[in-house]
């Protein structure tokens, strides 16, 4: 009898210990345990998705226009130009663009355009400017997002995409303002991230 009860009690221990553990796999995580590896990574893998999924409201764009009117200071009072120059020079721009690749310095003809923005693009930076303004067939510019004032017919702003290289560090367009008749001037001005700043290159000045 004494043998059974023993062994009963054995039988009891064990049930409790396995059911204490079963409960101990159950419980959630507290919040300052460590977090699954696995979770992590899918974690990343989604918002690496994420930030490939096409903007398709170009809102990277009127984010930059942002940048470019505070640093170019131009005026809001000013009107727009609803359609956007066909090109970012008064050239073609993969002739323009090409010209500008770094490895070509020794080639150029002796433009002042040529000569000061000579460098600041790669040839992969080309490439990636020809694709986004590919992509951006039939652009139009989304006033009510730039905040000009359309009703200026005296002086506007007429604007080229601005194109951007990959990786979004480095960006070209044109810039004019205008008047009725022959009257106003232009430049090409790229911007160039460097150390989280925007650091402006113009030239290529024009006037009527």
């Amino acid at each position: 009898m004494k043998a059974h009860t023993i062994f009963f009690v054995i039988i009891l221990a064990a049930s409790a210990t396995v059911l204490t553990a079963c409960e101990e796999k159950t419980k959630p995580f507290a919040a300052n345990q460590y977090y699954s590896p696995k979770t992590d990574s899918v974690t990343k893998s989604i918002e690496r998705v994420e930030e490939n999924i096409p903007d398709t409201s170009n809102q990277y764009i009127y984010d930059f226009m942002k940048v470019v009117i505070s640093e170019q200071k131009l005026d809001l009072k000013a009107g727009l130009q609803i359609d956007p120059e066909a090109d970012c020079s008064t050239g073609h721009d993969e002739v323009f663009l090409r010209s500008l690749e770094f490895h070509k310095k020794t080639e150029l003809a002796s433009t002042d355009i040529q000569i000061s923005l000579n460098g600041l693009l790669t040839a992969n930076d080309v490439d990636d400017m020809l694709r986004h303004k590919k992509s951006l067939t039939g652009f139009k510019w989304d006033n009510s997002r730039l905040g000009f004032n359309l009703s200026n017919r005296k002086n506007w702003f007429s604007f080229s995409i601005p194109l951007f290289s990959r990786h979004k560090d480095k960006v070209i367009m044109k810039i004019e303002s205008l008047c009725p008749g022959l009257c106003g001037t232009g430049y090409t001005v790229i911007f160039v991230r460097e150390n989280g700043k925007w650091v402006s290159h113009s030239s290529g000045y024009w006037y009527h």
